[in-house]
């Protein structure tokens, strides 16, 4: 599981540091006048929906390969604390 999260966060990083890269090309575009303000923002917001929709689509890529194995959710582990700890207060009760 922790080989898949570091991938997992390559990826996202990978994604983010893209971004950037084309947020600066569609400045230097707009500043040197090849496109308008106008079209560098309507730019800028469709590679920003380009790269969450494919941000999105690793995400559930992973899930899917995720699925067959049960791992545990900080929620069964925080419910499994609190039945320990329910199960030891009642132990030192007996003592």
């Amino acid at each position: 599981m922790e080989e898949l999260k570091k991938v997992l966060l390559a990826g996202i990083g990978l994604t983010s540091m893209t971004l950037e890269k084309a947020d600066a090309f569609v400045k230097e575009l707009v500043d040197k006048g090849r496109i308008s303000m106008d079209e560098g923002k309507e730019l800028q917001q469709e590679l920003k929906r380009k790269g969450e929709v494919e941000a999105q689509a690793v995400i559930n890529e992973v899930k899917a390969k995720a699925e067959p194995y049960k791992y545990a959710t900080k929620e069964d582990l925080a419910r499994l604390e609190a039945k320990l700890d329910r199960l030891l207060s009642k132990d030192d009760t007996k003592d």
